[in-house]
């Protein structure tokens, strides 16, 4: 029996996860106070930097940092910002690089590539590399058809 995925592209701006194409996904929930979550933001025509809104733990599911459209904020792991030809790195303060996002530009679009080992508050593996793409455990919305704001901002 065959099984068929299904990706719906950008023509503009695409994430590469689960080894298919996306404009925008959410893993976790970004309107649950102290929870996980990570939100690879759509990219708009005329812009080409991804922005990444998150709350990241580590694997006993306690919170390292907070990324608000690319920006740091509550970091009680001292995470530290790198910015990256096409992309960024976020490093732990062991060293040990978080998150890496990289983004390949052609002639009529863009792709963006993400390179994460992530957990959620509960020390549940949510995300690691696959290959070229990031693999994405548990539920998650990965086709987000427009721009997506947490409540309360």
């Amino acid at each position: 029996m065959v099984t068929l995925r299904e990706s719906k592209i950008s023509a503009h701006h695409n994430y590469l996860v689960n080894d298919l194409l996306t404009p925008s996904f959410l893993v976790g929930d970004p309107n649950a106070r102290n929870a996980f979550y990570f939100l690879a933001h759509i990219v708009l025509p005329g812009e080409n930097t991804p922005r990444i809104s998150a709350r990241l733990m580590d694997e006993k599911g306690d919170l390292l940092l907070e990324l608000d459209l690319n920006r740091l904020g509550e970091n009680p792991g001292k995470c530290t910002y790198h910015p990256l030809q096409g992309g960024f790195r976020i490093v732990h303060s062991s060293e040990e690089p978080l998150l890496e996002l990289l983004t390949q530009n052609f002639p009529r679009g863009h792709l963006t590539r993400i390179k994460a080992r992530l957990f959620d508050e509960n020390g549940d593996l949510r995300m690691e590399p696959l290959g070229e793409s990031i693999q994405v455990h548990g539920e998650a919305t990965l086709v987000l058809d427009t721009p997506f704001t947490p409540s309360g901002r």
